[in-house]
């Protein structure tokens, strides 16, 4: 794996090109055309996203169905969007299944657009000090050792700096209440989109991003997961707290998942922990 600072960068624009992308192909789709013509019409992408739109186009062109294409490559899509484009092949409803993709996405590079901000100043002054720490050898008239030093100093950071800001990503990402908003989110969708409740929970649990939380989903048997309340299943877990249960428990006994689950991921993208 590429971690240099570029590299890094670039991937956190993933969640904007998977946006535009899901956007894009709603358009053509909501227009009638196929989807070999709609992909043709999509460029500009970057990332993982390019590869699942080179994949999806070839596929496509070859009459192979979207279904099909998923799986035979779900290393690229991420596990509820695997199940939802499924679903939404099989089901006739992929129109609402791509809006709501990318709305998802977009929501995750804002998110990642914040981490670029808070790691901004921190680059600059390290960058600065790698240049400017050893300029001493110069007035002491070894100016060969300084590039040298720089230099290297350079290079290890536009390595470094990348995991670095990787790293900072993956921890900001796990913030509690993110991880709440994620899980809302996906679970949201996966209901609406007509999945089996214990695929839905399950799926829900792997896109919040929490190992703790996806075990304690996992622990469950699937007659469990099938039959009792998402409260039942989910009081206990980890990441989870009493008003997200609580909420759970209102969608559940008003069948209304968007406007609940919806505003409950709102307020925790918005700080609300």
């Amino acid at each position: 794996m590429n971690t240099s600072i570029a590299s890094v960068l670039r991937s956190f624009e993933d969640g904007h090109h998977r946006a535009e992308f899901y956007r894009g192909w709603r358009v053509g789709h909501s227009a009638g055309l196929t989807h070999p013509a709609i992909l043709r019409t999509l460029t500009a992408l970057g990332g993982t996203t390019r590869e699942i739109h080179a994949h999806l186009l070839a596929g496509t062109t070859k009459g192979r169905g979207i279904k099909e294409l998923v799986r035979a490559r779900p290393e690229l899509f991420e596990p509820f969007e695997s199940a939802l484009l499924t679903l939404g092949d099989e089901s006739g409803s992929l129109d609402t299944v791509l809006a709501a993709l990318a709305g998802f996405f977009e929501r995750q590079h804002r998110m990642m657009l914040k981490v670029k901000q808070q790691m901004a100043y921190p680059l600059f002054v390290s960058l600065v000090a790698v240049v400017l720490a050893p300029l001493p050898l110069v007035f002491q008239g070894r100016t060969q050792l300084y590039f040298l030093t720089a230099g290297g100093g350079l290079v290890a950071w536009f390595f470094l700096a990348g995991t670095f800001i990787a790293g900072r990503a993956q921890s900001y990402q796990r913030k509690p209440m993110f991880v709440r908003a994620r899980f809302a989110r996906a679970l949201m969708m996966t209901i609406e989109a007509g999945l089996p409740l214990a695929k839905a929970v399950r799926l829900a649990a792997d896109a919040s991003g929490d190992p703790s939380l996806a075990a304690h989903v996992r622990k469950q048997g699937e007659r469990a997961l099938s039959t009792q309340s998402l409260e039942q299943t989910l009081t206990g877990a980890p990441a989870l707290t009493l008003d997200l249960l609580s909420t759970l428990a209102l969608a559940e006994r008003t069948g209304d998942f968007r406007t609940t689950l919806g505003r409950m991921a709102e307020l925790y993208e918005d700080g609300f922990r």
